[in-house]
């Protein structure tokens, strides 16, 4: 995003600010162009300095820009000086680049997309800042970020026409986004020691070495040079070292088929541009190398490089009405999950993608209709995910550690020390009529001892040693000098499933419906039988729509969204255990006689099953938001459909008819998450042939019938209570942040002793916006918020004061109300006192409390 916010009506065309989301910075942009009489005067000063001016401004960078230049408009700089708040960050210098006046670009200002023409234009100007390219609008008289463009057609929900881009489009859109790949120019050594020697703990260190060789102090300076020179070579080969591995991590050019004027051509990655048709089927074609919208087809990909996860994501083309092309924000780090789902980002390994009918024929001798994976480039180079990943490398965030804060009070304490001694030896020695030539280098030499030259050395020394050690034990630090300040982290967050516990789970058993009763069955750990669990009719249903004719088993065998390659099941090791204990087979097979149509996933009964094969025809994937996914199936000859949904138990229950939610559901439910199982809710529904194919994701998943509960269990790692048993022994703070139910993530905290034996927990519970009060009580936000004892108990905190009180006056018990306690917070109500009561005392008093998060989705853990 990008606004333009001048501080008066003079400077209204000289400065901008721009805000860069995906850094997280806002920036002020500067016009300046060079000054002949000020460049004088700085070289001037350089020398009469005998060049301490020199490096006085490589120091403080704003020096140069405001002897050596002056302001102007943005239209007319040749430079652009960039700072953040008084800081400056950069000079950068603006280069034209001739254009025909054929190109049009969208840049969006706030949520509103506008039309920047530069028909009127012979030149483009830009510039670029931390590989951030910028371009100047004159629609706005302001420079524009490349990444906010977007093609017009997009906004209108237009992919690239058939024929693909004009080579005459290509060029300008190549003038503006440059090569197609991620190139990190490596600084030389000659660089390198400069910029590192002109440090000014290094320069403090000359000074010293040549203070001391006057005074004859040879030896004590040759130790001190010696060790310089070592932390210096160490540290030139540490960042070169480091510098290789990021460029080769991140540069990446293969082999690609492009269409472009109606032409199927192969060319390399770099050439091309945004609005670009690539075909991802080509034999080859193993890495993305830019972020794309997939039109045509489908894939499987592998995004462990940019998310760390390794489960495989299935990626689905765009279908026309879905409005996908009109909500992409090109200029966001992330998508929309239901965006996500059709883009494929750069740096992800294609597993394997699936051909189509293609409307993008282009020239060929067949005239058959061509099949195709064909995806739209949507950005390229550093504006792609992949590229923001590896800015974030090059510029990390300033973090502000208070160990270094007070460490540098120190350092300024003993310079004060030693200007005060500086003064008093002065004096002294003028007293006793030392000549000045000595008197000086008396004095200084009392500043050398009181700020010691060599602990930078020494640090830095130690730093790389402390990185070599780490590297053996295959821990890597891209940052050497957070290694002295590791011994201050005070808090660490835990993810559950895969670093608590182990990675996979394994189903313990399904627990089904009496249907008579109203109640649950015994848990079944064996899938025999559970083809007889169909549902019964409920008063009032039409059979056609009712529950009669749904099975658990069915609904294990197909609400997935998994896929097969090579004869292996590829997705959510969730859902994989789940099919496996369903004792079905998954397959791909053809519903028509075309050799070229997408096979569709079927799945298979065992021999043993009465069941009919059933074809999976539609498939929700899991949205975090909704917290559930849900698949439509039918029979072979498409007669027999019926929705199949599964998710969380508390989001499921709403979305069941109630009459087939069994009495002790909430008491089933607390029984097996307080044992800490995970448990996911299954439910279904019969659809109606004729509307099926019609009705939406929102209109499928509701008037369910309750099927019951897939119960799993997750073992914790054998490592995992030792590690935070030392982490407690060190002062440290443990905290468990997962997206499960938060009983389970209660008695997972409990087994592993993240939560100390005879700890009462809370767990918060966020009213219904109808039972909240509205009477303008500044505390609202705060009784909005239930906190309830996690095994029933008669005691609840306070939700103004966060203090624990009995329910039951006449039962109060001394005992547990001066125990110990800590909170478990769920998604929903961090999201909602986030919103309201961020800052309160009641919300300072959560965090310092909390010990589970948990229902956090992954917004609400980065937030945390």
């Amino acid at each position: 995003m990008l606004a333009i916010r001048p501080k008066d009506t003079q400077l209204r065309d000289t400065q901008q600010t721009v805000s860069l989301e995906k850094d997280g910075v806002e920036i002020e942009l500067h016009g300046c162009a060079v000054s002949r009489r000020g460049v004088f005067g700085y070289w001037a000063l350089v020398v009469c300095t005998a060049g301490l001016a020199y490096v006085a401004s490589v120091w403080y960078p704003g020096m140069y820009a405001r002897l050596a230049m002056r302001p102007t408009q943005l239209a007319q700089a040749s430079y652009i000086r960039v700072q953040q708040g008084d800081k400056q960050l950069a000079l950068e210098r603006v280069t034209a680049s001739p254009s025909d006046g054929s190109f049009e670009s969208g840049f969006g200002e706030s949520k509103e997309r506008v039309e920047c023409n530069f028909t009127n234009k012979t030149e483009l100007r830009a510039f670029s800042f931390r590989h951030h390219c910028f371009v100047f609008c004159p629609t706005f008289n302001a420079f524009f970020a490349v990444s906010q463009w977007k093609d017009a057609a997009w906004t209108r929900g237009t992919a690239t026409q058939v024929s693909g881009l004009s080579n005459n489009v290509v060029a300008q859109r190549m003038r503006v986004f440059g090569k197609c790949n991620i190139d990190i120019q490596e600084k030389s050594y000659l660089q390198l020691l400069w910029e590192e020697a002109l440090n000014p703990l290094y320069v403090f260190q000359v000074a010293s070495i040549a203070i001391w060789c006057v005074e004859e102090y040879y030896y004590y300076s040759a130790a001190i040079f010696v060790i310089s020179l070592a932390s210096i070579g160490s540290t030139l080969v540490s960042t070169k070292h480091t510098a290789r591995r990021v460029r080769a991590m991140a540069n990446y050019v293969c082999a690609v088929r492009v269409l472009r004027s109606n032409v199927w051509s192969d060319m390399e990655s770099s050439e091309l541009v945004p609005g670009d048709v690539v075909d991802l089927a080509e034999p080859g074609l193993d890495v993305v190398p830019c972020d794309m919208v997939l039109l045509e087809g489908n894939c499987i990909v592998d995004e462990s490089m940019l998310t760390g996860e390794s489960v495989p994501e299935s990626k689905v083309s765009v279908v026309s009405g879905d409005h996908v092309l009109e909500s992409i924000d090109v200029a966001a780090h992330t998508f929309d999950p239901a965006v996500s789902r059709h883009i494929v980002f750069a740096g992800t390994r294609i597993i394997r993608a699936r051909k189509a009918r293609s409307s993008y024929p282009g020239f060929s001798s067949n005239s058959a209709q061509p099949f195709r994976a064909t995806a739209m480039v949507l950005r390229t180079g550093f504006c792609t995910t992949k590229g923001t990943l590896v800015r974030s490398i090059l510029f990390p965030h300033a973090t502000k550690f208070r160990f270094y804060r007070d460490a540098m009070r120190f350092v300024w304490c003993l310079a004060g020390i030693a200007c005060i001694g500086f003064i008093v030896n002065t004096i002294n020695l003028h007293r006793l009529g030392v000549s000045p030539g000595e008197m000086a280098i008396k004095a200084l030499d009392l500043i050398t001892v009181a700020v010691p030259p060599a602990l930078p050395a020494s640090m830095s020394i130690g730093m790389v040693f402390a990185a070599r050690r780490l590297r053996k034990a295959g821990i890597f630090c891209i940052s050497p000098s957070r290694i002295n300040v590791a011994s201050k982290v005070a808090v660490v967050v835990f993810d559950k499933t895969g670093t608590l516990t182990e990675e996979g789970m394994d189903v313990l058993g399904v627990q089904t419906v009496s249907q008579t009763l109203r109640e649950f069955d015994e848990l079944q750990t064996e899938p025999w039988g559970l083809e007889n669990t169909s549902t019964m009719q409920y008063p009032g249903e039409d059979a056609k729509v009712g529950g009669r004719g749904l099975s658990v088993d069915v609904a294990l065998a197909t609400c997935h969204s998994l896929s097969i390659v090579d004869g292996t099941l590829v997705g959510d090791p969730l859902e994989i255990k789940m099919v496996e204990f369903s004792g079905w087979s998954i397959d791909e097979r053809n519903t028509t006689s075309d050799p070229h149509e997408t096979p569709t996933i079927t799945a298979c009964p065992p021999q043993s099953s009465h069941q009919a094969i059933r074809v999976i025809m539609r498939c929700f994937e899991f949205a975090p938001e909704l917290r559930r996914s849900s698949v439509v199936t039918s029979d072979l000859n498409g007669r027999q459909l019926a929705a199949y949904v599964k998710g969380a138990p508390e989001v499921i229950r709403d979305l069941c008819h109630p009459e087939s939610v069994p009495k002790n559901y909430d008491t089933i439910l607390n029984t097996h998450t307080q044992g800490g199982y995970r448990v996911i809710s299954l439910a279904g529904r019969m659809l109606d042939i004729d509307a099926a194919q019609l009705l939406n994701r929102k209109s499928i998943e509701c008037d369910l019938v309750f099927l019951g509960f897939l119960v799993f269990e997750n073992r914790l790692k054998p490592a995992t209570a030792s590690v935070l048993c030392e982490l407690r022994d060190a002062k440290i703070r443990t905290i468990m942040c997962t997206g499960d139910n938060p009983l389970t993530a209660v008695s997972v905290a409990q087994e592993c002793s993240l939560i100390a034996p005879g700890t009462t927990v809370f767990v918060s519970h966020l009213k219904q916006p109808a039972l909240c009060s509205s009477d303008g009580n500044m505390f609202v936000p705060l009784t909005s918020v239930e906190w309830k004892e996690s095994t029933g108990q008669s005691i609840e905190l306070d939700p103004v004061t966060l203090i624990p009180k009995s329910t039951d006056p006449h039962n109060a018990c001394k005992t547990e109300l001066n125990r110990p306690y800590c909170l478990a917070i769920t998604g929903a109500a961090f999201a909602y006192l986030e919103r309201h009561a961020q800052g309160t005392p009641a919300w300072k008093h959560m965090l310092m409390r909390g010990a589970v998060f948990a229902r956090m989705s992954p917004e609400q853990k980065a937030a945390l």
